[in-house]
C-alpha cells in the first residue's frame, strides 16, 4: 500500500486534473484576494476608467477561454487517436504526460475560474474601489500569461501527436530508464550471484501482472531486519503469476521472515511503464516501426526513423554504462538486464516485419555495425548474433541476388568486427 500510495503521488504531475486544480485554486485564489490587498494600498489611485471597465473585460476572458478549451480538448483527443491508429497505443501514456499541453489546459482553465470568480465578486458588491484596480491589474498579468501561453500552445499544435513528435517522445522515455539502468547495472544493488540451494522462495500473493517499480530502499531494510540477503529474481516489466518467484532469502533470520514485508516493496500492476523498465521503451519503438511496416502503411521511412531512434537509446546506455555507480544497497542483489534482451525486442521485431525490405535490413545492418565498432566489449557478441537472425529473415523472402549480395556483405562486416 505504501509502495502504491508513492507512486501515485509521483505520478500527480502527469495527470491533466492535478495542475489544471493547483492553477484554477491560484487564480480562485488571486480574485478574492484583491479585495484584501486593495486597501493595503497606501494612496488612492485615481484609476476609475480601469475600475470601471475591468467587469467587461473579465466577461470578454470568460467566454473566450471556454471557447479555448473545448477547441484545446478537441484537438488533443484527436492527437490521441491519430497516435494509437498511426502509431501504437502505448504512446498515449507519453501524451498524457506532457509538460506543455497539461500547463496550456491548466492555464485556460485557471483563466476561466479567475474570470468567474471576479465577475460574481464585481456582481455581489465584493470590491472596493480599490480592490477593482488591483483586481484590474491582476487581470492584465493574466491576459499577458495566456497570451503566451495561447502561441506556445498553437506551436506546439503543428507537431502534437506526429509522427516524429511520437517517436521523439518514447525516445526519451526510453533513454533516459537506459541511462538509469547503465548507471545502476543491478537495480542499485549487489551483482548477481547464484542463489543458495537452501535459500527461500517469496512469490506473489496476488494474480498475475507486471513489475512496474521495486523501492530497493524497502527491501534493504527489511533485509537487515530479519538478517538476510536477498537475491532478486525480477526487474521491472516482467510477467510475474503466483508460481513465479520474486526472490529468494538465505541468511540466519530466514524461518522468521514475513514475506510480505518483502511482496510490499514490489509494485504489481496491470500495464508496463516507461519509468523503470528500458525494454518497454525499446519495445514501444518497436511497434511504431512494425506498424509502418505493415501492408496498409508500407512506410519504410519511418521504420528506419525508428531504429535512428534505437541507436542513439544504445548509444546512451553504453555511456552510461562506462562508469556505473557505486552499489547503494547491500543486502540485495539484484537481476541484471541482459544486452541480448534489448536487442531482441528491438532489433528482432524490426527484421522480421520488414524482412521484404531491403533498406530496412541495410539499415538495421548499419545500427548494429555502428554499435559493435563503438562498444565491441559490450555489444559485440549481441550485434554479431541480431546481424546473423536478421540475415537469415532477408534471404528468406528477399530474391534480388545484387541486394542479397549487399546485405550478406554488411552482415559480414559486423561479425568481422565481432572477431577482432
Amino acid at each position: 500500500m505504501i509502495l502504491e500510495l508513492k507512486k501515485y503521488v509521483s505520478r500527480l504531475p502527469e495527470k491533466i486534473w492535478f495542475r489544471a486544480m493547483l492553477f484554477s485554486v491560484g487564480a480562485i485564489a488571486a480574485a478574492a484576494a484583491a479585495e484584501w490587498v486593495g486597501p493595503l494600498i497606501p494612496y488612492e489611485a485615481d484609476l476609475e476608467i480601469a475600475s470601471g471597465s475591468v467587469g467587461d473585460i473579465l466577461t470578454i476572458l470568460a467566454s473566450s477561454m471556454l471557447a479555448v478549451i473545448a477547441f484545446s480538448v478537441s484537438i488533443m483527443v484527436s492527437a490521441y487517436g491519430s497516435a494509437t491508429s498511426t502509431a501504437t497505443p502505448r504512446t498515449i501514456a507519453l501524451m498524457l504526460a506532457d509538460d506543455r499541453s497539461q500547463n496550456a489546459l491548466s492555464t485556460f482553465l485557471g483563466t476561466f475560474l479567475f474570470s468567474i470568480v471576479g465577475i460574481i465578486g464585481l456582481s455581489a458588491g465584493y470590491y472596493d474601489d480599490r480592490g477593482r484596480i488591483i483586481l484590474f491589474f491582476a487581470t492584465i498579468a493574466v491576459i499577458v500569461l495566456i497570451s503566451g501561453t495561447l502561441i506556445n500552445w498553437i506551436q506546439q499544435l503543428s507537431t502534437f501527436g506526429r509522427m516524429n513528435d511520437l517517436i521523439g517522445r518514447v525516445e526519451q522515455a526510453t533513454s533516459k530508464a537506459l541511462r538509469w539502468h547503465g548507471q545502476h547495472p543491478f537495480l542499485n544493488a549487489q551483482p548477481t550471484v547464484e542463489i543458495p540451494q537452501d535459500a527461500l522462495a517469496v512469490s506473489c500473493d496476488i494474480a498475475s501482472g507486471v513489475v512496474t517499480s521495486i523501492d530497493m530502499g524497502r527491501l534493504e531494510e527489511a533485509a537487515e531486519k530479519y538478517s538476510v540477503t536477498v537475491y532478486l529474481t525480477i526487474h521491472p516489466g516482467k510477467l510475474i503469476y503466483p508460481a513465479r518467484p520474486l526472490l529468494y532469502l538465505s541468511g540466519e533470520g530466514v524461518n522468521a521472515v514475513d514475506p510480505q514485508s518483502f511482496r510490499d516493496a514490489i509494485l504489481v500492476e496491470n500495464n508496463r511503464s516507461f519509468a523503470q523498465d528500458p525494454r518497454f521503451g525499446l519495445v514501444v519503438l518497436s511497434e511504431i516501426a512494425s506498424r509502418a511496416l505493415s501492408p496498409a502503411i508500407n512506410d519504410p521511412g519511418t521504420a528506419i526513423s525508428v531504429l535512428d531512434s534505437g541507436l542513439r537509446c544504445f548509444e546512451v546506455f553504453a555511456e552510461a554504462s562506462i562508469e556505473p555507480q557505486d552499489a547503494r544497497y547491500s543486502r540485495v542483489h539484484g537481476p541484471v538486464i541482459e544486452t541480448e534482451d534489448l536487442f531482441t525486442d528491438f532489433f528482432a521485431k524490426i527484421a522480421r516485419d520488414g524482412a521484404a525490405m531491403v533498406e530496412v535490413h541495410q539499415r538495421v545492418q548499419l545500427c548494429l555495425l555502428a554499435l559493435a565498432q563503438s562498444w565491441p566489449e559490450k555489444f559485440s557478441e549481441a550485434a554479431s548474433d541480431a546481424s546473423r537472425q536478421a540475415l537469415a529473415r532477408a534471404l528468406d523472402t528477399i530474391v534480388h541476388k545484387p541486394d542479397i549480395k549487399d546485405l550478406k556483405a554488411r552482415s559480414q562486416k559486423v561479425t568481422d568486427c565481432c572477431k577482432a
